[in-house]
């Protein structure tokens, strides 16, 4: 159903049925679903104008796919985060120097809470 309504750029819709199936998993695969997700919401509020949030949504995702690469679940993750980013790539031009800055914050944060997730990156070895 998410790669349906992907396909028919319903971004909203989208985020609405991933994030029943995020809820109820656990492990390493909530972070997966959490990625796409912010793929999707990277899409959704570039569409309506938010750079910021776009480019925020953008950098979570790329954090929680990087793990999976170069594929999980069918989804080939390099092309995945390259196609969003693409798309979103004049919110991207469009930050200030210190949201630009926020980079590497959202980053440091969510790398730092998967390390305490998965330590070892076992988890994200299924």
């Amino acid at each position: 159903m998410f790669w349906q309504l992907w396909h028919e750029e319903r971004f909203f819709e989208c985020h609405e049925v991933l994030e029943e199936l995020w809820k109820r998993t656990s492990g390493s695969e909530r972070w997966f679903y959490a990625g796409l997700i912010h793929c999707a919401v990277a899409r959704y509020q570039h569409r309506r104008g938010n750079a910021y949030g776009a480019c925020r949504q953008w950098w979570r995702a790329t954090v929680k796919l990087q793990p999976f690469a170069p594929q999980h679940r069918g989804v080939e993750i390099e092309a995945l985060l390259h196609h969003v980013e693409l798309e979103i790539a004049s919110s991207l031009a469009q930050l200030s120097p210190s949201q630009r800055a926020q980079r590497d914050i959202v980053r440091q944060l969510l790398e730092e809470r998967m390390a305490r997730d998965f330590p070892h990156n076992d988890a994200l070895d299924n």
